[in-house]
């Protein structure tokens, strides 16, 4: 069973959406771990946790709260560099704030994965391309490939083996401000009308 406060271990593998061809077949995206279910599941329903987090009807984190990382659900945004910045890290602890304030990324897709075992690279290409690419354009409103004139990179969360054996099945894709620049307010529906 995973614990709050556990570590959790991320490989990083950035993407640039301008140079990607949506059908091509590679790798990409931040790799990392994600809630497991039976936690995320505890924490939402007992209301227990290591932080207590500010939520409003709607679901969105009202104000700047340290988090675990298996609080995060969709739609939250997280105001952390080490989630783009480390090719390898231990991470546990993020930091949830409101999306109308400067963030570094916002969760766009919170799945279920199955399977016998953790995604292979095969299956992680696959995952991004039916879950990130595809809900890219619900979510922001805009083709894939406009994310990096809009300063958008797409990266995504994932049960590493360690995590996988505790139970964790959560799959998450995220926005991330590129080249510095942070979002400010919610990147749903921001290229709508481009």
């Amino acid at each position: 069973m995973i614990a709050a406060g556990d570590p959790l271990s991320t490989r990083v593998q950035p993407i640039d959406p301008a140079d990607r061809d949506v059908g091509e077949d590679r790798a990409m995206g931040l790799r990392s771990i994600t809630p497991a279910v039976l936690l995320t599941a505890l924490l939402t329903t007992s209301g227990c946790g290591l932080w207590d987090i500010e939520r409003g009807e709607d679901g969105q984190v009202l104000k700047e709260t340290p988090a675990d990382v298996f609080d995060l659900r969709e739609g939250d945004c997280l105001n952390d560099s080490q989630v783009v910045d480390a090719s390898e890290l231990q991470l546990t602890d993020i930091t949830l704030v409101p999306c109308s304030e400067a963030h570094i990324a916002e969760v766009y897709v919170d799945v279920q994965i199955d399977g016998d075992g953790p995604p292979d690279d095969a299956r992680l290409t696959e995952l991004f391309e039916e879950h990130c690419v595809d809900s890219f354009v619900d979510y922001v409103g805009g083709d894939f490939r406009q994310a990096s004139a809009a300063n958008l990179s797409v990266t995504s969360f994932f049960p590493t083996e360690e995590s996988w054996t505790r139970g964790d099945r959560l799959y998450q894709c995220l926005l991330v401000g590129t080249d510095g620049f942070p979002l400010v307010g919610s990147a749903k529906g921001l290229l709508a009308d481009s």
